[in-house]
Formats: C-alpha cells, structure tokens, sequence
C-alpha cells in the first residue's frame, strides 16, 4: 500500500503545496504573460527566459514578504495593544470614507 502523506499545518510540503494552488500567484503568471510577454515573443527559448525571470521575480518576492513578515511579528508581538488600536482607528477610518 502505498504511504499517505500527512498534511500538518505548518511543514515545507504544505506550503509547496499551497503556492501551486495560490490565487495570487496564478493571476501574476496569467496578467504577466498575457499583457507584457504574448503579445510581444513568440520564440520558445523567448518564452522560456522570461518564465525562468518571472520565476526569479515571484520567488524573491515569497522569501522577501516572509523576512519581513518574521521581522514585523516580533514587533507586532510586543506591541499588541496599541498596534490593534491603531488597526481598528484605520478600520473605522476606512468604513466611514467608503460610506461618505
């Protein structure tokens, strides 16, 4: 029988597996190409150095908003109170702009 593999929340496989089902990431692959890169190349090896940088571009992305996720949480962690007040003024802010 073949062994299941066991999904916890927080291992590398869950998360290798959430960027292939991320929305985010397929409409960045989708726009990218269909405005910037189809209209203008056709070549394959074109087509292939640009999904090669587009690739480069997202990961860098990935692992820069993870460094300053990891940086801004300890921050968030000790400034719990005062940074929920000013989330929740922003909150109110924005309700009351959009309803004016």
């Amino acid at each position: 029988m073949p062994k299941k593999v066991r999904l916890e929340p927080n291992c590398f496989f869950t998360g290798m597996v959430m960027q292939f089902v991320n929305v985010k990431v397929i409409l960045y692959g989708v726009t990218t190409f269909s405005t910037l890169v189809l209209p203008y190349f056709s070549g394959f090896w074109q087509i292939s150095l640009f999904i090669l940088i587009l690739t480069v571009v997202g990961f860098s992305g990935t692992c820069c908003w993870a460094m300053f996720g990891s940086i801004f949480s300890r921050i968030f962690v000790e400034h719990k109170r005062g940074l929920n007040i000013v989330m929740a003024l922003l909150l109110a802010y924005c309700a009351t702009s959009i309803l004016m």
